[in-house]
């Protein structure tokens, strides 16, 4: 695999909320990976779903998100 694949997790503020994007390494630095309309591999995930939290990190690390 030549792309190497992360995720940032951000709290929604005053929310229970979390936002959960995958990043792409591009030129040796992680990005928010983008869709070719504009939009980032992203989901929302409540703070208290510990299963859906999960899924979503290993979806992201994967490149699946």
């Amino acid at each position: 695999m030549t792309d190497k694949f992360g995720v940032r997790i951000y709290k929604m503020p005053d929310s229970e909320v979390l936002l959960i994007k995958q990043t792409v390494k591009k030129a040796g630095r992680y990005v928010i990976d983008t869709l070719k309309d504009g939009t980032h591999r992203e989901i929302h995930v409540s703070l208290d779903d510990t299963v859906g939290i999960a899924d979503a990190v290993r979806k992201a690390m994967r490149g699946k998100l």
